[in-house]
């Protein structure tokens, strides 16, 4: 009896062994899909992020040249001004000249 009695025990101790590894191995097959669907969807975050960065820059691009453009303008009319400033003077400098009550 003593022997049927350990074959049982034997038994028993392999298939509970069996359900811990297959309990095991499910688990970290679980982890692994679960780390899967993480990671792609990281990655879709990423690319997304990626995209608007793409999207940001562009529009700073547009906005830089924007600016130069503007900048450019403003020093066409600062020069002009600056002109117009030189030929006043010369017109005043003139009626100056002309004005016999100066």
């Amino acid at each position: 009896m003593s022997t049927v009695l350990i074959i049982v025990i034997v038994v028993v101790a392999i298939v509970l062994l069996a359900l811990l590894v297959t309990t095991m191995t499910r688990r970290r097959e679980q982890k692994r899909r679960q780390g899967r669907v993480e990671a792609k969807a990281r990655d879709a975050e990423a690319g997304r992020r990626f995209e608007r960065a793409e999207e940001l820059e562009q529009e700073a691009r547009h906005f830089q040249a924007e600016a130069d453009r503007r900048q450019a303008e403003a020093d066409r009319r600062a020069e002009a001004a600056q002109a117009e400033r030189g030929v006043a003077e010369e017109h005043a400098e003139r009626a100056r000249k002309v004005d016999p009550d100066r």
